[in-house]
């Protein structure tokens, strides 16, 4: 399993929203979010674990794409 870090995400980015975004490259383990003690809300950045095999793909495709109005920077954790 490979922790990739996802950031530039709006506030209004949900666990959910990133499952699905990286669900297109294989079974997404966990997705775990920053977020703003006050409001709840993501803080702009996060992690998601993907299976090794899978990770190559979802950088290349997702780094770099936009999610609502915020374009997304992926790397490896």
């Amino acid at each position: 399993m490979t922790k990739m870090m996802v950031q530039n995400s709006s506030s209004g980015t949900t666990k959910e929203s990133l499952n699905t975004l990286f669900s297109e490259f294989g079974a997404v383990r966990s997705v775990s979010l920053a977020t703003d003690i006050m409001t709840g809300r993501c803080g702009g950045f996060g992690y998601v674990h993907l299976d090794e095999q899978e990770t190559g793909a979802a950088l290349h495709a997702l780094n770099g794409r936009c999610l609502g109005e915020q374009i997304l920077r992926v790397t490896f954790e």
